[in-house]
């Protein structure tokens, strides 16, 4: 796994603390396709099976109740602020 996906998947893993997620979250932090984004959601659910369910009602992945995160909670805050400092810079800059 290449150090763009591992940072994909980490994210992920934040964002799932945060709530539902869907491919289309990450295609927007990531400006990635459709496709990477599935490809990192399968990642994500082979490396860490317990820690996400997809919910076919509602058409997103939450973390199960009673799972823990993936990853340590430093990496968790340092991905997701960054995806969010450069999703800020872009809107700043593309005005």
């Amino acid at each position: 796994m290449n150090f763009a996906q591992r940072m994909r998947l980490i994210w992920i893993d934040s964002q799932l603390e945060c709530g539902p997620l869907n491919r289309s979250d990450i295609m927007c932090a990531f400006e990635i396709s459709t496709a990477q984004a599935a490809v990192d959601l399968k990642a994500y659910r082979t490396e860490h099976p317990s820690r996400i369910k997809y919910e076919p009602r509602e058409k997103h992945y939450r973390r199960p109740p009673k799972a823990k995160p993936a990853y340590p909670q430093h990496l968790r805050l340092l991905v997701r602020n960054a995806v969010m400092s450069m999703q800020i810079y872009e809107d700043a800059t593309h005005v």
